[in-house]
C-alpha cells in the first residue's frame, strides 16, 4: 500500500518553530501571506485558494490553527466521492454563516449542504455547543459529546462507522484534548491524547482512512520579537502531539483492509 503524503501548510508561522514535524512533511505549502482566510473566508477567494491546494497530495495534512479549520473544506474537494467525516473537535463547526462567507465555524455545516460528506460523526463536542441542538442535517450528524465515558464513544463511533460501509475522512482540532496535552486559542475539551489516539487506532480496524488533517496550533505573536517562552513551551506540547498523532495516523492509512474496492482521490 502507498504511503500517504505529509503536508504542512503554513497559513501562518504557528508551525515555524515545529522543526521535527516540517521535517516528516514531504511538501510545505505556505498561505502565511494571504489575507482573508483567517477565520473566514468569502467565497470567491475560496474557489480560488482550491487551484493553490490541487498540489496538495493525498494524505495527512497539518493545517496551523483552528482558525483555519475551513480549509478542510478544500481537502474535501479533492476526494471523488462523499466520506463520512469523522471530527474530533470541541466545536461543532456547524454554525450559520452569511451565504457568501466560509467559516472556520461553519464549514462542516456547509460540507453537509454541498454533500462533501456522506455524514458527520463530531466527537468530544462541547455539550453547550449551539450544533447539537439546531444541527441544519440531524439526520446526516451524530454527536458524541465531551461529557461521555471514553468506552461509549469508542463503541458509539464503531457502530456509525461500520454500519455505514464507508471511507472516512478524519479531521482533528486539537482543542479537543485537555490542556495537558495541547495548547490552543479556543476553549478546549476533556479528552486525553491517549484516548485520542487509542479511537484513530480503533477507527483503523474497522474503516479505510483515505485522508486526514490536524488544526489546533498556539496562534503566535505575528512578529517573532514578541514570541515568549511560553509560547515556545506551549508550541512544543503541540508539536509532541502532532508528531505522536501523525505515527497513530499513518499507521492507520497503512492497515491492510482486505474488503476495499474504494479509491476516492481524483489523482
Amino acid at each position: 500500500m502507498t504511503s500517504p503524503a505529509v503536508n504542512v501548510i503554513r497559513s501562518d508561522d504557528s508551525i515555524a518553530f515545529q522543526k521535527k514535524l516540517q521535517l516528516k512533511a514531504h511538501s510545505v505549502l505556505d498561505l502565511s501571506g494571504a489575507k482573508g482566510l483567517r477565520f473566514y473566508s468569502e467565497k470567491k477567494f475560496f474557489q480560488r485558494l482550491k487551484e493553490n491546494l490541487n498540489s496538495v497530495r493525498p494524505g495527512i495534512t497539518f493545517l496551523g490553527p483552528g482558525d483555519f479549520h475551513h480549509l478542510s473544506l478544500c481537502l474535501l474537494d479533492n476526494l471523488k466521492s462523499a466520506p463520512v467525516l469523522v471530527l474530533f473537535d470541541h466545536h461543532s463547526d456547524m454554525q450559520s454563516s452569511p451565504d457568501d462567507l466560509i467559516t472556520c465555524g461553519s464549514w462542516v455545516g456547509l460540507a453537509l449542504k454541498e454533500n462533501k460528506i456522506k455524514k458527520c460523526v463530531i466527537v468530544g463536542v462541547n455539550s453547550k455547543d449551539e450544533g447539537l441542538y439546531k444541527s441544519q442535517d440531524a439526520k446526516r450528524t451524530v454527536f458524541f459529546p465531551e461529557e461521555l465515558p471514553h468506552e461509549i464513544k469508542l463503541s458509539g463511533i464503531m457502530r456509525e462507522i461500520t454500519e455505514a460501509e464507508w471511507p472516512v475522512y478524519i479531521s482533528i482540532d486539537k482543542d479537543v484534548l485537555t490542556k495537558d496535552d495541547a495548547h490552543t486559542n479556543w476553549d478546549q475539551g476533556r479528552m486525553s491524547l491517549g484516548e485520542l489516539l487509542e479511537i484513530l487506532e480503533a477507527i483503523g480496524e474497522v474503516a479505510d482512512v483515505v485522508g486526514a488533517d490536524v488544526c489546533g496550533e498556539w496562534r503566535l505573536p505575528p512578529d517573532p520579537v514578541f514570541v515568549t517562552v511560553d509560547d515556545i513551551k506551549k508550541t512544543n506540547i503541540n508539536e509532541r502531539a502532532n508528531l505522536k498523532i501523525l505515527e497513530k495516523l499513518l499507521e492507520v492509512w497503512q492497515k491492510d483492509k482486505k474488503n476495499s474496492k474504494i479509491s476516492l482521490y481524483k489523482f
